[in-house]
C-alpha cells in the first residue's frame, strides 16, 4: 500500500538505462477512479506533458520510481483521466460528507495499490488546527464511497454494514475513531 503524496515529487527512472525521466507530479486515474499511471513534470512551457502508464512502473521505491525504458508517453489533458492534485476537478479538498448530510472533512490524500490499481483508503483533513490537535481520519471502507463531481459520498451507517475507519469497525457514525500522521 502506498500514500499518494510520498510518491508525488519522486524521480522517476529508466530502470535498463539508469536515466531520470522526470519526476511525479500527479497520479492519473480513469473515470471510475482506478488508478492507470503517473503524470510527470513537464520540463518547459510549451510541452504538451508526458506521463507513464501503470503497467510500465516497474517498482515504487521510498526514494524514486523505476520504470520500463521507452515507457513515457505523450499526456493529453482533454482525456479522460481524472486527477488526485491538478486539472479541473482534483480529488485533494473535495468534500466528503454521509448520505445523510454529515460532513466529515475533505480529501487529503489517497492510498492506493499500485499493482492492483485501485484506491484502498482516503485520509481526510479538517484543517490544519484540527489536523494537528486531533490527527487525521482515514477511511479504508472504499466499497461504500461514491466520488463525485462535487463531493464523495460515504454511505451512512444505518444499515448493519459498519463503516472502516482507521482499521477499526464502529456501528454509529458518531463513533469514528481517529488515525494520527504525524
Amino acid at each position: 500500500m502506498q500514500r499518494a503524496r510520498d510518491i508525488i515529487g519522486l524521480p522517476v527512472i529508466e530502470w535498463e538505462t539508469g536515466k531520470e525521466a522526470g519526476s511525479v507530479q500527479d497520479l492519473l486515474f480513469n473515470k471510475q477512479w482506478q488508478y492507470k499511471g503517473l503524470l510527470l513534470e513537464e520540463k518547459n512551457f510549451f510541452h504538451k506533458g508526458s506521463y507513464v502508464p501503470a503497467s510500465a512502473v516497474l517498482s515504487f521505491g521510498p526514494d524514486c520510481i523505476m520504470i520500463r525504458a521507452d515507457a513515457i508517453t505523450s499526456f493529453d489533458s482533454s482525456s479522460m483521466w481524472q486527477t488526485l492534485r491538478t486539472g479541473r476537478a482534483p480529488l485533494k479538498g473535495k468534500s466528503v460528507v454521509t448520505v445523510h448530510g454529515r460532513h466529515l472533512g475533505f480529501v487529503a490524500d489517497v492510498y492506493l495499490e499500485p499493482h492492483a490499481g485501485k484506491i484502498v483508503g482516503y485520509e481526510l483533513s479538517d484543517g490544519i488546527l484540527s489536523d494537528m490537535l486531533d490527527g487525521r481520519r482515514v477511511i479504508r471502507d472504499t466499497q461504500r464511497i461514491t466520488l463525485g463531481k462535487n463531493a464523495v459520498v460515504v454511505e451512512d451507517i444505518t444499515d448493519s454494514v459498519p463503516l472502516h475507519l482507521g482499521g477499526f469497525k464502529y456501528d454509529d457514525v458518531h463513533q469514528l475513531p481517529i488515525e494520527r500522521h504525524r
